[in-house]
């Protein structure tokens, strides 16, 4: 058995409802898996329909649909970071493109006047 199915089953065996959330450090060590393989499998759980919660204790299966709406908000939040950081990323790039032409059109006239 692969270890997102395990790690499906151990949450659905042993962690419905937000009173038992499990921490990620808990499963990584649980699982043998790094931080980044805990959220991946979390998020393809998620995309599939399955009701995976979290919070700054851990995550869990939903109980109820409140606790899923509560993760679904709180995920909202995170959208609205990461793209903020896309547009400014996005601006810098733009920003940095007329920098570079700029400069590139000065070496130019630099070199056809010397």
């Amino acid at each position: 058995m692969n270890k997102e199915l395990e790690l499906l089953e151990y949450l659905m065996d042993k962690h419905i409802g937000k009173d038992k959330a499990i921490h990620s450090k808990k499963l990584e060590k649980r699982f043998n898996i790094c931080p980044r393989t805990v959220r991946k499998y979390i998020n393809d759980m998620r995309k599939a329909g399955i009701p995976v919660c979290s919070n700054e204790k851990g995550y869990w299966i939903a109980k109820t649909p409140e606790e899923a709406q509560k993760t679904v908000k709180r995920l909202d939040t995170f959208v609205g970071e990461v793209n903020s950081a896309r547009t400014g990323l996005a601006v810098a790039a733009i920003q940095m493109q007329s920098v570079t032409t700029i400069k590139e059109e000065h070496i130019q006239i630099t070199l056809k006047v010397g």
